[in-house]
């Protein structure tokens, strides 16, 4: 009876709300009250109704519903099962900040948890690759009178507006308790958009300096990392906030001000698209031919409105040729024979010239199977825009960015068909 009695009276006993008015008028009601689904009905139902029984209000305007910690055979943890981890000795073995990473995302909103230790080596892992992300920035030398690269402009715009949209997006992930969304988004930008991409394209070759605006811009985007990171892995962000540079007293991590969205480019974030899908298909043919990954290799581009705009934007073809260690780019305006491998990206065609005999027949097997997909791709894209419920409700610009999608894929698709004819199949 005490139990469940003082658990109807919790959002307004917790303030002394029978014995302190003051108290209990500012802090009532609250925003959100986070629980298990569990209990909805015996505590949570039981607060709202005592809530307007006693102060003619609701205590709370949102629920937030965990889910069941679970382990990965789904069973619920209990002392009995003795299937519940030791928290002390995972953030001996792991870290805090790893064991808060690997719990938080394997908790989608009103999900159960599934809890596997693999999960918090995971958040080990990307700790390190923090630490280890600001000590190769860190160790290089600074240039004050070295000219910025232009492929470093390109570089930065393109994390800016990566970084924007990331931000937009977990702006409404956090709007929606979308948490373990919110973090999983920060940790594909943090490890792909910034160590995989803008890294490398800004990194000066061995031996030599960085240009001092690219460094100061770097260490610019890691703070608005940390700060964004601050809430999920405290300890860590706080930690690199000081060693990246000397500060003040005061100026820490915790109370930084959060970074605000800015507007996103469409057209810079298609070219980034474009230029990411050169540098990993050419890599992939390297890969596949035995080639050593820093053998240089001529490009030919099959000239379209498309890849023109993208090689026409300063500093896309010297990204292109640093990322991807191409010798030379030749800029054809018709499909011709050459000896190499063919690939496309986007609505383009292009190769990566080899010193070898091509296998024809291996060629042809690999362009039909891209044409299976990506006529199945167009089919499930029709279907969609088929559907006059979705068409009708949905926002306009999702309903135009499939029609984009469409496009894209009718033009891949003859694209591709134009290359099997050339090559005498008849698919």
């Amino acid at each position: 009876l005490d139990t469940w009695f003082s658990s109807w009276l919790w959002p307004i006993s917790v303030f002394h709300g029978f014995r302190n008015r003051k108290e209990l008028e500012y802090y009532y009601p609250t925003s959100v009250l986070v629980t298990g689904w569990d209990i909805i009905f015996l505590w949570v139902a039981r607060m709202i109704m005592a809530g307007y029984e006693w102060e003619n209000n609701m205590p709370f305007s949102h629920v937030y519903f965990t889910g069941m910690v679970r382990d990965k055979q789904r069973r619920k943890m209990s002392k009995s099962l003795g299937n519940s981890p030791d928290a002390l000795k995972l953030i001996d073995d792991f870290g805090a900040d790893a064991v808060r990473f690997g719990m938080l995302s394997c908790s989608p909103a009103g999900g159960d948890l599934l809890f596997d230790e693999k999960l918090i080596e995971n958040g080990r892992n990307f700790s390190n690759k923090l630490w280890n992300g600001l000590r190769l920035v860190d160790g290089w030398k600074v240039d004050s009178n070295k000219s910025t690269p232009v492929t470093n402009d390109i570089a930065y715009a393109y994390i800016e507006n990566a970084f924007n949209a990331m931000l937009e997006k977990t702006n409404r992930y956090y709007s929606e308790y979308r948490i373990s969304d919110v973090l999983m988004s920060l940790y594909t930008f943090v490890w792909n958009d910034f160590f995989s991409w803008y890294l490398e394209m800004i990194k000066p070759p061995y031996g030599e300096p960085i240009d001092e605006p690219t460094y100061t811009r770097t260490l610019s985007v890691f703070e608005k990392i940390c700060i964004v990171l601050h809430p999920f892995m405290p300890f860590i962000t706080e930690e690199l906030w000081h060693v990246m540079k000397d500060r003040n007293g005061g100026d820490d991590c915790i109370v930084a001000p959060y970074p605000k969205a800015q507007s996103t480019n469409d057209m810079l974030d298609a070219h980034m698209s474009m230029l990411k899908s050169i540098v990993s298909n050419v890599r992939d043919i390297r890969n596949k031919n035995q080639m050593k990954p820093k053998d240089p290799v001529r490009l030919h581009v099959i000239c379209t409105s498309e890849s023109n705009a993208c090689f026409e934007w300063p500093g896309f073809e010297e990204a292109v040729k640093k990322m991807a260690y191409i010798e030379e780019i030749d800029f054809l305006d018709a499909d011709k024979d050459v000896n190499g491998v063919a690939f496309i990206t986007g609505k383009s065609k292009m190769y990566v010239e080899l010193d070898k005999e091509i296998d024809l027949e291996e060629e042809v097997e690999k362009l039909s199977k891209e044409l299976e997909y990506q006529k199945g791709f167009v089919n499930s894209v029709r279907k969609k825009l088929g559907n006059e419920r979705f068409v009708k409700n949905a926002p306009a610009q999702v309903v135009e960015k499939e029609r984009k999608k469409l496009a894209d894929g009718l033009a891949r698709i003859e694209t591709i068909e134009a290359s099997l004819e050339r090559m005498g199949s008849d698919h």
